[in-house]
């Protein structure tokens, strides 16, 4: 079994499901770019945000389905710049 990488993404959230502050990306034991030379990290950066953003004011609110809808869009992301699954993890801080 080999080592697919690790995504960590740590997001701050406000009690009304806005985003405190950009959302942190930190990706270990993964190529720095894909095939066509782009970052991956400004990649997750913005399969992040446009995550968050995109689901509904509600669930936003939720720290748990949004860790999970996050972690669930980073990893296919990723599965499909790199052609590898890695572990996410997701930490979500409500402030």
């Amino acid at each position: 079994m080999g080592f697919a990488g690790c995504a960590f993404v740590a997001i701050a959230m406000t009690q009304q499901g806005e985003m405190a502050d950009d959302p942190e990306v930190d990706l270990v034991g993964m190529p720095e770019n894909n095939a066509a030379g782009e970052l991956l990290d400004d990649i997750v950066f913005d399969v992040v945000v446009a995550t968050i953003e995109g689901l509904p004011k509600p669930r936003r609110r939720d720290p748990d389905a949004l860790g999970e809808s996050v972690r669930r869009a980073v990893r296919s992301a990723l599965s499909e710049q790199w052609g590898k699954k890695p572990i996410c993890i997701v930490h979500v801080l409500t402030v």
